[in-house]
């Protein structure tokens, strides 16, 4: 008898325990979610279990530009592709302060059916209480103005470069800024493993802004000092300089985002700094600085908006080399733009390029003038 009450006890207690562990609320696992990061920017998400937040994005670029249209001989030099961009940014606030990457790489299918991968900028930047380090590939610290029209269906005689580079900049305050890199040579045609040394100084306010910037280009060592070199060109006995100025002034009371802009740049031995071009003149870029040929550079810009959605620009530039004949030259584009929706441009362009040299032209029957026309579709996300 005591039996079956001690195993009816059992049972119903057992049955009671399995209700009651039913009934209790089912823990569950811990889930990260994706959280926004606001204080670097729209776009900006943190990786789940980590302190950094990133941010992807990219661009597509379809574009044509024409063979010069003055050139009586063919019309088969078109330069057309299509560019797909890759873009990845990334920010951790540290105990040494606020970590940034940034990595941009593209795709492009020309119309000579070519195929190219590359990498357009990559950089790793410390930003700091003492001023801000960037180590990378990124645009020049010299360059300041690169041009107004969307496209630069012609070159200008303006820097416009990407370099290896370690670059210092400092706020100090009022808008003032100043900057320190040292960048590596070859890229301004200059001598392998070795570095320019650039510097410069930015005041930004509501006006618009000024910059004053200077570099020391070491010239290439194929070319022998006081010697000649293997393309029998004679050395200068000295590294090069440039030295640059550019203001830009905001015109919102024409219309928001107007801007007007002049530049100013002189180089000694430098030609890359006022973007000399190897097909100027008889020989290659680094055979300027060799033979340490003077340039001066003016150029200037206009953007005017007409409606938010509707803008033209244009901008011209004006070269003059000494002792090489006194080669002069002129390029100047125009550009219609229609920006419908954020990040998406359409626009139209033409470009006109006047040389006066007796060594090159444009062609064989001597001509010195190039039009072009052009258009680019571009969408940034």
């Amino acid at each position: 008898m005591n039996f079956k009450a001690l195993a009816l006890a059992t049972a119903s207690a057992a049955v009671v325990t399995s209700a009651s562990a039913a009934d209790l609320p089912v823990v569950a696992e811990p889930v990260d979610y994706v959280q926004v990061c606001d204080a670097y920017g729209s776009g900006f998400f943190k990786l789940p279990g980590k302190d950094t937040c990133i941010r992807v994005g990219g661009r597509v670029r379809a574009q044509f530009i024409s063979d010069n249209l003055n050139n009586d001989a063919n019309y088969e030099d078109n330069d057309s592709y299509v560019r797909g961009y890759v873009r990845l940014t990334s920010m951790t606030d540290t105990e040494i302060g606020l970590i940034k990457t940034y990595t941009e790489i593209y795709s492009q299918w020309d119309e000579a059916g070519t195929g190219e991968l590359k990498t357009d900028d990559a950089y790793i930047q410390f930003g700091t209480q003492y001023g801000d380090l960037l180590i990378g590939y990124a645009v020049s610290n010299f360059d300041t103005f690169t041009g107004s029209t969307d496209i630069g269906i012609v070159d200008r005689n303006i820097s416009d470069t990407d370099t290896l580079q370690m670059t210092y900049t400092k706020s100090l305050g009022n808008g003032l800024t100043a900057s320190l890199s040292l960048e590596d040579s070859s890229y301004r045609e200059g001598g392998e493993n070795e570095y320019d040394v650039v510097g410069g100084l930015k005041i930004s306010q509501g006006w618009g802004f000024a910059r004053l910037v200077g570099a020391y280009h070491q010239v290439n060592d194929d070319i022998e000092n006081n010697g000649v070199g293997a393309a029998g060109i004679v050395g200068n006995e000295k590294d090069g300089f440039a030295i640059a100025g550019t203001v830009g002034i905001n015109l919102n009371m024409l219309a928001e985002g107007d801007q007007l802009v002049f530049a100013v740049s002189y180089a000694d031995a430098a030609g890359h700094y006022v973007n000399i071009d190897s097909d100027y003149l008889d020989g290659t870029k680094d055979s300027w600085d060799a033979k340490g040929y003077d340039a001066f550079s003016v150029a200037a810009g206009f953007t005017h908006y007409f409606t938010p959605e509707v803008a033209g620009s244009i901008d011209a530039s004006y070269l003059m080399v000494d002792d090489a004949d006194d080669y002069e030259r002129i390029a100047t584009t125009a550009a219609l733009g229609w920006y419908p929706t954020s990040g998406l441009v359409i626009a139209g362009e033409v470009g006109y390029v006047n040389q006066d040299d007796d060594k090159n032209s444009f062609d064989a029957n001597g001509n010195d003038h190039d039009y072009r026309v052009g258009t680019r579709i571009q969408y940034t996300f």
